[in-house]
């Protein structure tokens, strides 16, 4: 199904999630002041949780997480800000290949450093690091155990023996999320209903990056379709569209095979 380009006017609200064709910003880039982020229950969540650590000065903490629930975004977030209202913060992050003995050993002379000024250290890694480093770390704690001058927080899917929290997002945080970039970009709201945006919300499998490539692919269909609005109806009409396209493309792969 070709999907036309969007105008200007209806692309504004990839402010939220961004173009679905593009990749996310490492979690080391932090997120600009004018950038419009969507805090879901979830993510609001798991900022209790990492403020509960960093008050608590846990030295090693791991959030689970899957591909697509904005834990980059929301990881992003953390790294353009200074701090607690009574924790001042020094944040660093880095994705998990470039993390090693070097990087981990600078942190902890950073954060030492920090700690004589009153300011405690979070230090965010995305992936799965090497186990060597993260051992090595943790016995640097048993060299402090009065109180850890950083925190390292590990985002990812392996498993880990410690301190912990699953962030995941529902339907319904997609479904509120999307209706917020929706009323963000403005013109679009009036166009798409409530009912249109839950079965989008449901398309998008708990996936943030699957909510912006629907939302894009929903959008381009209603221009090319001129629908004055989309509704629940609509749609359904997508979808019958969709699950043909669907079986025509999987019919011709059948006959090129055979």
């Amino acid at each position: 199904m070709p999907i036309p380009l969007l105008s200007p006017a209806d692309q504004s609200h990839w402010g939220l999630f961004r173009q679905p064709f593009a990749d996310s910003p490492a979690v080391n880039v932090p997120s600009r002041p004018d950038e419009f982020l969507f805090a879901s229950a979830e993510h609001s969540q798991a900022r209790i949780w990492l403020e509960t650590i960093l008050r608590n000065k846990v030295g090693i903490a791991k959030l689970n997480i899957c591909p697509g629930v904005g834990a980059t975004t929301w990881a992003r977030q953390w790294m353009a800000t200074h701090g607690l209202a009574d924790l001042p913060l020094d944040v660093m992050g880095t994705e998990a290949t470039t993390f090693d003995h070097d990087v981990c050993q600078q942190w902890l002379s950073i954060a030492r450093s920090n700690r004589s000024l009153g300011i405690h250290t979070l230090c965010i890694v995305d992936g799965t690091p090497d186990q060597a480093t993260i051992q090595w770390y943790k016995q640097s704690l048993k060299l402090d155990p009065r109180c850890s001058p950083m925190t390292l927080l590990l985002m990812g899917q392996e498993t880990f023996s410690g301190v912990s929290h699953t962030m995941s997002v529902s339907t319904d945080s997609l479904a509120r999320c999307l209706a917020a970039a929706l009323s963000h970009a403005g013109q679009l709201r009036p166009r798409v209903t409530e009912d249109a945006v839950k079965l989008i919300a449901e398309w998008a499998n708990e996936d943030y990056r699957q909510l912006a490539f629907w939302t894009h692919v929903v959008l381009a269909w209603g221009a090319r379709e001129r629908c004055q609005q989309i509704d629940e109806r609509a749609i359904h009409r997508l979808d019958q569209q969709r699950q043909a396209w669907t079986s025509e493309t999987a019919a011709q792969r059948s006959s090129a095979a055979a």
